[in-house]
């Protein structure tokens, strides 16, 4: 419980009370330290410094006790605040600004009972911050301890509560007890089930070993039948794929057998027109000759240049032979062109029924795989 109030409650520093931290130089004239003194009844007394560095403390009592003194006016007050010093006889209590005030408040009230009143001195880094008097100490400290008896009331109302807490609990575990008691029954009923249940499943686990091993020689069964299958498949493959190198040849010479033929083609139109040209030339000729035959003499015949249109039709003659042999020359080469089309004809059809072989033996692997499996259903029925 006390570490409970000592994390609740924060006595404070004494860095965090009010500090009184007026200073004038050395050099400052008394009677002019009296008059702020005077007008601010609050302060605890006087830092006199000298280049910016504290050489003396001098509180508000022992000041006023020096001026308070004969002829201490007439010789303090028109002449500088050093002259005051060097009159003093007493070096102030320094406290580190980081002390708790509780701290404090024991060092304070450890000094001479001439002194004990003083204010002390706060420092910092070895720096004078301010001036406390010892009231504001000792009220700080009582504050703190007010909060700490004010806590500490809180935290008995907290006890008393945390105990009416336990009374309940105690009857809440009382009831458990005795449900825990009835949960023991019913885990020992479970346990007599769960005995019965795991003979039932070494029964059951015979039964799925006798399963397993039937089940280990379908799987070998099955794996023959996969061996079968792929044998008869990897024959199945190479066989089709000679096929298809087979009809991609056939495709080859039917492609370059029917550019042979178009080129047969156009000789033949070709030829069939030279006979044509020649045809009508023939024909011109002789119904020139005939316009020029008649109506003439036998002796005038004799003098017409018949030996000139004789010639022409003899030159048409050896054309039209010529075409003609092309023709037949053609003619023969298409024969062989389509002898050579029938034979990749009868191929096609040769590697098709031994396209059908193949497949033929693939599906009887596939019927005993079937059969295989019907009987293995029939069993189990």
């Amino acid at each position: 419980m006390a570490r409970e109030v000592d994390s609740q409650v924060n006595v404070g520093k004494i860095k965090d009370l009010p500090l009184d931290n007026y200073r004038v130089d050395i050099s400052t004239i008394t009677e002019m330290v009296e008059e702020t003194l005077l007008d601010n009844p609050k302060l605890s007394g006087v830092f006199v410094t000298k280049k910016n560095e504290v050489v003396a403390t001098i509180s508000r009592r022992v000041f006023f006790e020096k001026m308070s003194r004969e002829y201490a006016r007439d010789i303090y007050s028109k002449r500088p605040i050093k002259v005051l010093v060097k009159t003093l006889d007493y070096k102030p209590l320094t406290i580190p600004a980081d002390t708790e005030i509780n701290e404090a408040v024991k060092l304070a009230l450890k000094r001479d009972p001439k002194y004990i009143y003083e204010p002390v001195v706060v420092v910092e880094e070895d720096e004078y911050i301010g001036m406390l008097e010892l009231s504001v100490l000792i009220l700080a400290e009582a504050n703190a301890f007010s909060e700490i008896n004010q806590l500490l009331l809180k935290q008995g109302e907290v006890l008393k509560s945390y105990a009416e807490r336990l009374e309940k609990e105690k009857e809440v575990v009382s009831e458990y007890a005795k449900e825990l008691e009835h949960q023991k029954e019913q885990l020992r009923r479970a346990n007599k089930l769960l005995e019965k249940q795991a003979k039932q499943l070494e029964e059951k686990q015979k039964d799925l070993e006798i399963r397993n091993q039937e089940i280990s020689r379908l799987n070998e069964r099955f794996a023959e039948v996969g061996l079968l299958l792929s044998q008869q498949g990897g024959k199945t493959l190479d066989s089709l794929a000679k096929t298809v190198d087979k009809i991609a040849a056939i495709n080859q010479q039917i492609s370059l057998a029917s550019s042979g033929f178009k080129y047969k083609f156009r000789l033949i139109n070709q030829s069939t027109e030279i006979i044509s040209q020649i045809s009508k030339r023939v024909d011109f000729l002789s119904q020139k000759v005939g316009k020029m035959v008649s109506g003439i003499s036998t002796e005038e015949k004799r003098k017409l240049p018949f030996d000139m249109v004789t010639q022409e039709i003899e030159k048409l003659s050896v054309q039209i032979n010529q075409a003609s042999s092309n023709i037949n020359g053609v003619a023969e080469e298409l024969k062989a062109e389509i002898n050579n089309l029938s034979s990749a004809a009868e191929e096609n059809q040769k590697t098709v029924r031994s396209l059908a072989r193949n497949f033929q033996g693939v599906q009887s692997a596939l019927a005993k795989l079937t059969a295989l499996i019907e009987g293995r259903e029939e069993e189990n029925e």
